[in-house]
């Protein structure tokens, strides 16, 4: 029975205040922008594929533009899509850049940012550091290494900003990028200091050698979610996404299929500050666990391989055992306080894998590859594969992107 039912409107917000647990209210409902004609017919010129999303980032507005803006990047890009993928995550790039960069306005911005589920979406570090990965590699695809390099290290930059606090990076995905780069820059200092770096946290990685002139990147699984938990939902419950079997990729290369080697688990990045688990966060101050945990990365399941020991020395023995399956995170105190504070924000950037694989090779310009994905058996799922064709920028370095997820 509702607090309304027991009492008179205005008792009953007075004992919401003062007892939670009897009057958590639901989600608050935003309204949806009526299009405009010039809106309706702008979106009708737009790939079909993309006018899902177009259409959400017209209605939804400013409050969720970024999270819209992730949404179109990705689409685009694995739609092949390229000058859109880029005009959008670009542009949510310049946005998230107002709030987390490293110098004294943005520190400012934060400081007033923090409001949890009416703030504008900006995206937790994982999400913000995605958005330069999809970035990195258009800049991989058009010869500007550069550029690409700069993407990846502004991803692990964001892997390093939460709320009003900052961690040590050790998103590998971002490090084995950065050195690629570096190498096809000409500037094998950088990347041999990039890969000393990810050897701390992949001991295993498949460094690129001389013989390797393309790249071939993987995406399976669903993205991790955000659930709100506890009393009022004032709680933030990071899962591990559904609905998927895939955990690992293989490619033919000669009649022979090889594996596709898992560098990220995107799960753990969410779960995780700086390699460590989050226990909750209290009014933007992290919380980590101090016990045990297990977290249940796929790539420790799937590689078979002490490919997570540099995350535990990272982290001084904490993560002998493994790490959190859950990460609690709070974003409000208890008791009246609570009251004063907005729910916690579960929008979360649905649309990403839940793991990356990478590998070097050696292909020509324009040849295909055929990659197939396995469960966590180690066997092939029937009808699920990705063909996709190395393509070669001017300076004669290739690219290959396949994904598990299916456009819509």
């Amino acid at each position: 029975m509702s607090c309304i039912a027991k009492t008179s409107l205005l008792a009953a917000g007075i004992a919401c205040g003062l007892l939670l647990s009897g009057c958590a209210t639901g989600p608050k409902v935003y309204d949806r922008a009526t299009l405009t004609a010039a809106d309706s017919q702008w979106l009708a010129q737009q790939p079909a594929q993309l006018q899902p999303a177009f259409r959400n980032l017209l209605e939804e507005g400013q409050r969720n533009r970024v999270l819209n803006l992730m949404d179109i990047g990705v689409t685009a890009y694995r739609a092949g899509y390229r000058e859109e993928a880029l005009r959008a995550l670009d542009t949510a790039r310049l946005e998230i850049e107002s709030v987390f960069a490293d110098n004294e306005g943005a520190r400012r911005a934060r400081s007033l940012w923090y409001e949890e589920a009416e703030k504008d979406f900006k995206g937790e570090p994982y999400e913000r550091a995605m958005v330069y990965f999809y970035l990195g590699l258009i800049h991989l695809e058009n010869g500007d290494y550069g550029n690409a390099r700069a993407s990846f290290l502004g991803g692990l930059l964001q892997d390093a900003f939460a709320e009003e606090e900052q961690y040590s990076a050790d998103f590998a995905l971002m490090i084995y990028l950065a050195g690629w780069a570096a190498l096809q820059m000409g500037e094998p200092r950088l990347a041999a200091e990039h890969f000393e770096e990810l050897k701390v946290f992949r001991p295993d990685a498949p460094i690129p050698g001389p013989e390797h002139n393309a790249l071939l990147v993987v995406e399976t699984g669903n993205s991790p979610r955000k659930l709100g938990d506890g009393v009022g939902h004032y709680q933030l419950v990071f899962r591990r996404g559904r609905g998927f079997s895939d955990v690992a990729a293989q490619w033919r290369s000669n009649g022979d299929w090889q594996s596709v080697y898992p560098v990220e688990d995107i799960f753990f990045q969410a779960s995780t500050r700086g390699g460590r688990a989050i226990d909750r966060i209290i009014a933007g101050q992290v919380q980590f666990a101090e016990t045990t945990r297990n977290l249940g990365s796929n790539l420790s399941e799937v590689s078979q391989s002490s490919i997570l020991a540099g995350a535990s020395m990272s982290a001084g023995g904490a993560f002998a055992g493994g790490f959190a399956a859950i990460s609690l995170v709070s974003v409000a105190a208890q008791g009246m306080s609570a009251a004063t504070n907005t729910r916690v924000d579960t929008r979360y950037w649905n649309s990403l894998p839940d793991t990356v694989h990478v590998m070097p090779v050696t292909a020509q310009p324009g040849q295909q590859v055929d990659v197939r994905f396995l469960d966590r058996n180690g066997q092939p799922i029937p009808g699920m594969t990705d063909t996709t064709t190395f393509n070669f920028d001017h300076r004669g370095r290739g690219l290959a992107f396949a994904t598990s997820q299916r456009p819509n």
